[in-house]
């Protein structure tokens, strides 16, 4: 602790190359998919600002966390 903060971890590389990908789409919102910090799966991180989630659960393979991101996404756009 310095200076009354606690400070954080590095985020592990896979997960700081999903959040890298997502700034460089310099869209409000974002998703990216990554494997699990098990590597057993697949999971969905999201951007909406500035602010950086993960979708609740695992996914089995890529194609299914992506398709989950897509959906998350799809869910974002505003409607007319």
């Amino acid at each position: 602790m310095r200076g009354g903060h606690f400070e954080l971890p590095p985020l592990r590389p896979e997960l700081q190359a999903a959040h890298d990908e997502m700034d460089a789409t310099g869209q409000f919102f974002a998703f990216a998919v990554c494997p699990t910090w098990d590597a057993k799966g697949w999971e969905v991180n999201t951007k909406q600002g500035n602010i950086y989630c993960a979708l609740d659960g695992t996914f089995a393979t890529k194609d299914e966390a992506h398709a989950a991101g897509a959906a998350w996404l799809e869910k974002q756009r505003p409607r007319p």
